[in-house]
């Protein structure tokens, strides 16, 4: 049984906040590495350091020094600047940033020191080393909560092959905003956003991505019903016969913002608290693609104010990746 550690500091954690990457991610990812069971610590505790297993630790380059002194390691200089004696350097494609690997023991007792930057979008580089190189166990990603593990709201995750689930979105442990822009290239298009109760959330979850820019085009906040006629010509008779939240104006914002060399995901719901005569948590979502085609879907998602915009972004991008991937 192979037991893994996820030890963050404070800045560890708000710099992973800001990147958007929950410890559920990170968990699912050691587990398509091998591990059985996973720890959540914090870097500056002792308890954990001299278990049996792997660790993965996240925090600036001064606490991961600390950790390694206290591990057995040596701060010496190299040409890239400072690393530890008896470690490993781990390749980021950021060469200003520094990772290292070492073993404690003759078994697969593996610390891993990863800086604060992009842990998520360079994964396979560590992930490799806890599987010896070995290909990692498939990693199947869910819209919903059908899954075994939690993801974030809104998405769960299996380890191994689940064909009953329903609702997979792939089984190579992609986020959305790494998957989408895999399936825009496939058709040579871009993607734009037209967004109410979402106020942006999905450009900015696409723009976490390094090369969002290849694929994401442009963006509209259109919060009030006053913005959805000047910036998307949704029509004001449109929007007083049937709401903001429906179906029909959903649709005319996607359709306003899709050309014929970029897609469009549209977005509008209530948050809540306030229902403005309709449910908290009715969003409805919609995609049109430069070929015409258009989809859209009704949802009434639960949680707070924070949670159902969350989960309105992925369900909007979830409904825009398989529509891309039947296509």
């Amino acid at each position: 049984m192979t037991r893994a550690v996820l030890a963050f500091s404070e800045a560890a954690r708000a710099d992973q906040a800001c990147a958007g990457i929950m410890a559920g991610w990170l968990g699912a990812w050691l587990r398509s590495a091998g591990a059985d069971a996973i720890e959540v610590c914090d870097l500056m505790d002792h308890a954990w350091r001299e278990e049996p297993g792997w660790q993965v630790c996240l925090g600036s380059e001064t606490e991961l020094f600390r950790l390694g002194l206290a591990q057995g390691r040596r701060i010496a200089a190299f040409e890239q600047g400072q690393g530890l004696i008896g470690a490993e350097r781990l390749q980021l494609i950021n060469p200003e940033r520094n990772a290292w690997w070492y073993r404690r023991s003759e078994k697969q007792d593996i610390t891993i020191l990863l800086p604060l930057g992009d842990v998520a979008y360079q994964r396979q580089a560590w992930l490799s080393v806890l599987s010896g190189g070995q290909p990692l166990l498939p990693l199947q990603v869910f819209h919903g909560e059908g899954g075994d593990l939690v993801l974030e709201p809104g998405l769960s995750g299996s380890i191994g092959d689940h064909p009953d689930m329903g609702a997979l979105l792939n089984d190579g442990g992609y986020l959305p905003e790494e998957q989408l822009p895999q399936l825009l290239r496939q058709h040579n298009w871009g993607v734009r956003f037209a967004e109410s109760c979402t106020a942006g959330g999905l450009s900015e979850r696409l723009s976490r991505i390094p090369g969002a820019s290849a694929v994401l085009d442009r963006g509209w906040v259109t919060y009030s019903n006053a913005a959805k006629q000047s910036q998307l010509h949704v029509p004001r008779r449109l929007i007083e016969k049937h709401g903001a939240v429906s179906r029909e104006v959903v649709e005319a914002m996607a359709e306003a913002g899709r050309d014929r060399e970029n897609a469009c995901v549209a977005v509008s719901g209530i948050a809540g608290p306030d229902t403005d005569h309709q449910p908290v948590g009715r969003v409805w979502v919609a995609a049109s693609l430069p070929t015409g085609a258009m989809c859209s879907q009704c949802l009434q998602l639960d949680g707070s104010r924070a949670a159902i915009r969350a989960r309105a972004a992925i369900a909007a991008m979830a409904l825009l990746i398989n529509k891309l991937a039947e296509s």
